[in-house]
């Protein structure tokens, strides 16, 4: 289970820009996962639970924000929706794509108070 690493360093960024604030409390984190990071919502919250337990952000919702995959062709320069991941252009049939969408993971904000 992976969800408990990256609980882990969720907290430790957010307890570090709470501290250049001076927040007393965190009361929500919004995230922004790809897809493919085959994160399980309910199990990173549970883990989040777990690690923010008696720290300011013991309590706080964790918001995740699922990205899914998407493409951009090279051959016809279109851009797509990836679906059930078959990494081929619905366009052209093109093998030739870049992912631009599906993998991120980031802490878009945090509310403290």
């Amino acid at each position: 289970m992976h969800e408990m690493g990256i609980a882990q360093n969720i907290l430790d960024i957010a307890l570090s820009a709470a501290g250049k604030e001076g927040a007393s409390k965190i009361t929500r984190i919004n995230l922004v996962a790809g897809e493919l990071r085959g994160i399980v919502p309910l199990q990173l919250t549970f883990c989040f639970g777990i690690v923010s337990k008696d720290t300011i952000a013991g309590g706080a919702y964790l918001n995740i924000d699922e990205v899914p995959v998407s493409g951009h062709c090279d051959s016809c320069n279109s851009d797509f929706s990836v679906n059930e991941y078959e990494y081929v252009c619905p366009t052209c049939g093109s093998t030739k794509i870049k992912l631009t969408g599906g993998t991120e993971l980031s802490i878009k904000d945090i509310e403290i108070e």
